[in-house]
């Protein structure tokens, strides 16, 4: 008998990069151990008006959300007011290095806002 690795239909800070809207469908894929007090994991979740997103979580908030075919599957290429996205940075890049080295929640939603969207 294998192992749950995924977790279908839970909750996740990650919301649509483009209308900030909460995510259907969400499934969070653990990846492995990667510290001791957190496992490495995958968010994937849907948006009805702009397609599936996905972003990994490890130690730290993520840096970029990824727009994706499908869970788990290749990025896939947005065009926005005619300029080309591949990803969405999130507002944790813009905290200084020295913030960025503190021990944070890694699940705390303002960190995982894209940038411009949702006040970000």
């Amino acid at each position: 008998m294998g192992i749950a690795r995924d977790k279908i239909g839970v909750r996740t800070p990650m919301r649509c990069p483009i209308c900030d809207r909460q995510l259907d469908n969400v499934l969070i894929r653990d990846l492995g151990g990667v510290t001791a007090d957190l496992d490495w994991q995958l968010h994937a979740g849907e948006c009805p008006d702009h397609g599936w997103f996905q972003t990994e979580v490890i130690s730290r908030p993520p840096r970029e959300i990824f727009p994706v075919t499908r869970p788990f599957g290749p990025t896939r290429r947005l065009v926005i007011d005619g300029k080309e996205l591949f990803s969405f940075p999130t507002v944790w890049n813009d905290l200084p290095q020295e913030a960025q080295r503190q021990k944070v929640d890694p699940f705390d939603p303002k960190y995982w806002r894209v940038r411009g969207v949702g006040g970000g």
